[in-house]
């Protein structure tokens, strides 16, 4: 209980800090445009156009963390790819490595919940290790080095994946 008590402390005070992130940012645009009118202007209407570009993008985003949140739980991912899950469970692992974005940080606390609740080092490490195939990079890579080249590099890594998911489920001592 104490755990879940400093992590609603430090959630709350994020917050905090996001709005008031929010608020200087507004003052810096209010006192441009107050003391330079036109370049006010122009930087709130670029603003306006990135915003614009990208609502739809970081709806879906929002929608797809909402989705996942309300279907998937640490328990039921631990089972999926827990200690005894085998290959099956580092395919799946390497497959949500492939699929996932952002920083590999920002996925620490979830893998930790997972682990927690039975999710196997070795499918962690095939996460992990499988966030290094980017399929949405994959055309330009083939532009810049060949299909051959790229196609390669591509199922090595997926391999070494799996192998270092191996590795360490039999340095930690699991069976899968």
């Amino acid at each position: 209980m104490k755990n879940e008590s400093r992590q609603g402390t430090k959630g709350s005070s994020t917050r905090r800090g996001g709005l008031i992130f929010f608020g200087i940012v507004a003052a810096i645009y209010a006192l441009v445009l107050v003391v330079f009118p036109s370049t006010g202007k122009e930087a709130l209407a670029l603003t306006l156009a990135v915003l614009k570009a990208l609502i739809v993008p970081l709806s879906l985003v929002f929608a797809a963390l909402v989705l996942t949140n309300l279907f998937l739980k640490p328990k039921q991912v631990s089972a999926l790819i827990g200690k005894d899950s085998g290959l099956k469970g580092s395919l799946l692992s390497l497959l949500a490595g492939i699929a996932s974005v952002g920083p590999a940080y920002a996925w620490y606390p979830l893998l930790g919940t997972v682990h927690k609740h039975g999710g196997g080092a070795g499918q962690i490490s095939v996460f992990l290790f499988g966030r290094a195939i980017k399929p949405f990079l994959l055309p330009a890579m083939i532009a810049y080095f060949g299909w051959v080249f790229s196609l390669s590099i591509t199922l090595l890594t997926a391999i070494g994946a799996l192998i270092l998911g191996w590795t360490m489920n039999r340095i930690r001592g699991t069976t899968a």
